[in-house]
């Protein structure tokens, strides 16, 4: 009996332990990742070429997504102001003849005729009745003509939002236009020069890499990057305020100095991030770097001084890149439409205003005044 129970155990333990094998085995043998390590800038020039613009191709098609997106959004906008002008095209037929019936009584004379009736008041009751009645007609007449002007103005001001709204849907068409060419350009020139490779079936593959690299890596990293200088750039004049060395005035003049390596200890304080992050000054321009693991970005822009309709420095960007490759314009302007660069002077002083702006080797001068 004992020999028996002693076999059953036996089993069981090689029962339990073929299973441990077996699902380690399932573990060890899963498929590796869908796309491995990221395609670098290349030393062949025509192959670099064409992962440049298969990367474009794939912003572009973004940028054609959301003009469709806002070409809907204003389709349905000229709909709804153009019901709203016919409502509003009939209303005022109905207050033009009120109108009209008030200013024909006022040319014909018919108003004088209450006032004389003051003259006919036989007694005080008689003048006052009649001087209530002259007010509350005349008061009725202003309130008719004032609808009516009223009633132009709101029509005059939906016209000019349906001019607007058709206008921007005309831009938003010819912009849409202009991206689809591009994207036809770019598929046509990849086309032609991979007909020309022997290797065209590993550049196929090379495309397919760092797009899935971008989309499922990279531009989560370019946009955590931007974030966090958005919220970095937005407290820096409170950082500045509280380091008010980098902070001279004279009279109602404020001259802000930042070195660069100020700035750049100011952002690895702020965020863990920007340890792998770093700006380079250079005369008129800004560059920040930034490389971690296998995700290389750089960004390239200068400051101007925007005056209206509030005054603020805005940062510009003029080059981007993601591991060596050029990002569109389209990116670049989604990116700072998202993320807010800009420095606003009345952040750090209350009615400061911006003269000046100039970035030199290693450092960012601005020159404030003060403006009631």
């Amino acid at each position: 009996m004992n020999k028996w129970k002693l076999m059953k155990l036996a089993i069981c333990l090689l029962v339990i332990v073929s299973l441990m094998l077996e699902s380690r085995l399932v573990v060890t043998a899963e498929p590796p990742s869908s796309y491995s390590a990221p395609p670098l800038v290349s030393e062949d020039e025509e192959l670099q070429e064409i992962l440049q613009s298969s990367l474009s191709i794939v912003e572009i098609d973004k940028e054609i997504e959301r003009i469709q997106a806002r070409q809907l959004i204003l389709q349905e906008q000229l709909i709804d102001t153009e019901l709203r002008l016919y409502e509003r095209e009939m209303d005022i037929e109905q207050k033009r003849e009120q109108a009209g019936k008030v200013l024909v009584a006022y040319y014909k004379g018919e108003r004088i005729d209450l006032y004389l009736s003051l003259l006919k008041s036989r007694n005080l009751e008689q003048f006052l009745f009649s001087f209530e009645m002259i007010e509350y007609i005349l008061s009725k007449d202003r309130e008719v003509l004032d609808l009516f002007i009223k009633e132009q103005r709101d029509l005059q001001s939906l016209y000019e939002q349906f001019a607007a709204e058709n206008e921007q849907l005309l831009y938003a068409e010819q912009e849409l236009q202009q991206q689809r060419e591009r994207v036809l350009t770019l598929e046509k020139q990849i086309d032609d020069q991979l007909s020309g490779r022997t290797d065209a079936e590993r550049v196929e593959l090379l495309i397919k890499q760092l797009t899935q690299f971008w989309e499922q890596q990279g531009i989560a990293h370019v946009e955590a990057y931007f974030e966090a200088l958005a919220y970095a750039m937005n407290e820096l004049p409170g950082w500045l305020q509280k380091n008010s060395q980098y902070l001279s005035y004279k009279g109602f003049n404020y001259t802000i100095t930042l070195p660069e390596e100020v700035l750049n200890q100011y952002l690895q304080d702020y965020d863990p991030m920007f340890r792998y992050f770093e700006f380079d000054f250079k005369e008129d321009s800004i560059t920040a770097r930034g490389k971690k693991e296998d995700i290389d970005i750089e960004i390239s822009g200068h400051y101007s001084i925007v005056e209206e309709p509030s005054n603020y420095i805005q940062f510009t960007i003029d080059e981007l890149y993601f591991n060596g490759f050029s990002l569109p314009d389209s990116t670049k302007q989604e990116l700072a439409q998202r993320f807010d660069l800009n420095f606003y002077p009345s952040l750090l002083v209350k009615f400061l205003r911006a003269r000046s702006v100039a970035v030199t080797e290693n450092e960012l001068s601005i020159e404030l005044k003060l403006a009631f």
